[in-house]
């Protein structure tokens, strides 16, 4: 990845601090206790790839995903869309949704291969599908792809720059991007055994009470 216009926004969950302090010949550590539950989130914490205006990323995809969501952008913050098939989302009401997908790349960071989210909309992930049928690009076998953003509020370009000398698909990729997506937003971790629909059936609970109250309370 190149361009300083290209941030790997980390979303940090946990800290731990050590304090010492040496009075005479005695050392004093205290390590604060982490629940394994965190220690699992920080686990499966990926950073998000944020491409800027005139930036360029490069970078590997591969048949993982994508995972589609729905967004509401609320009082400066992206809310997840509690649509579905069997209650309305308040938040529709207040913000017109929209469809964002969902990946893991492969990047290099510090000379060092590093795994990010990289999000996009249909339109720019639909339009990277129309590029590899043509150019003869083979998700199956990854991808190296170049990403660019023409304008501000414009969406990606991304675009297949041929198959990667070396590249290994994820061990269980589908669940580290489901477990990923779901620190992101703050919800439940998927278990080893759920498909993906059977995650989003559990979790929809909760995205849509949270949508609930953020159309009370839209500063929430």
């Amino acid at each position: 990845m190149r361009d300083a216009g290209v941030d790997a926004d980390s979303y940090s969950l946990i800290l731990l601090r050590f304090y010492c302090t040496a009075p005479r010949d005695r050392v004093f550590l205290e390590v604060r206790m982490v629940s394994p539950g965190a220690l699992d989130r920080a686990r499966f914490q990926l950073p998000l790839l944020r491409v800027r205006a005139g930036a360029v990323a490069e970078g590997v995809v591969g048949m993982i995903g994508p995972l589609w969501f729905g967004v509401h952008w609320i009082e400066g913050r992206q809310r997840l869309c509690g649509l579905s098939s069997s209650e309305d989302c308040p938040l529709c009401a207040l913000s017109a949704a929209r469809i964002l997908g969902m990946t893991l790349i492969q990047c290099a960071l510090s000379n060092a291969s590093a795994t990010l989210l990289l999000e996009f909309s249909p339109l720019a992930w639909g339009q990277f599908e129309e590029r590899c049928r043509f150019h003869g690009g083979d998700l199956r076998e990854g991808v190296r792809v170049r990403i660019t953003r023409p304008r501000a509020r414009g969406c990606l370009r991304i675009e297949p720059l041929g198959t990667p000398s070396h590249f290994s698909m994820w061990l269980d990729g589908e669940r580290r991007l489901l477990n990923a997506w779901a620190v992101l937003y703050g919800l439940p971790l998927a278990t080893r055994e759920e498909t993906v629909e059977a995650f989003t059936e559990r979790v929809k609970s909760v995205v849509q009470a949270r949508a609930r109250l953020v159309a009370g309370n839209p500063s929430v």
